[in-house]
């Protein structure tokens, strides 16, 4: 394997981590870097393959999306909160599943206590039939 440094896109590295709203000592500690790596890396753009491997690992993007090279197509820009499409897509449903169980919940229990009040009402009502000089109403 080669180990020289390769010339990675530093920007692209800094526009990733700061969508995110990483700070470099976050990206270093979800890469598994040193912090000093991180900063040349943005710095200068010099990265070893394992580097590179790492840093693209956590942001989840194919390691030659970093490479400095014209033909490299530019990253979708994440929203300004820095979550992704899939991600507020997941937030979203979890979301939606959450109301649905509320509500769900909601009618088992309407259900069960207006059964329990039709039972108590009904025998209510046999107890007058059988015995109407002791019904209350």
């Amino acid at each position: 394997m080669n180990n020289e440094p390769m010339k990675i896109d530093a920007h692209r590295v800094k526009a990733l981590r700061e969508a995110r709203g990483w700070s470099q000592e976050h990206l270093a500690a979800v890469a598994g870097l040193s912090p000093r790596t991180v900063q040349r890396l943005e710095s200068d753009g010099r990265a070893s393959h394992e580097s590179r491997m790492a840093v693209a690992s956590a942001f989840g993007v194919e390691p030659g999306h970093l490479l400095e090279a014209d033909g490299v197509p530019p990253l979708p820009a994440p929203a300004a909160n820095g979550m992704t499409a899939a991600e507020r897509a997941r937030i979203i449903l979890w979301i939606v599943s959450l109301v649905l169980a509320v509500v769900m919940l909601q009618m088992v229990a309407g259900y069960t206590l207006g059964k329990d009040a039709a039972r108590r009402d009904n025998r209510i009502n046999q107890a007058c039939k059988a015995d109407p000089a002791n019904c209350d109403r």
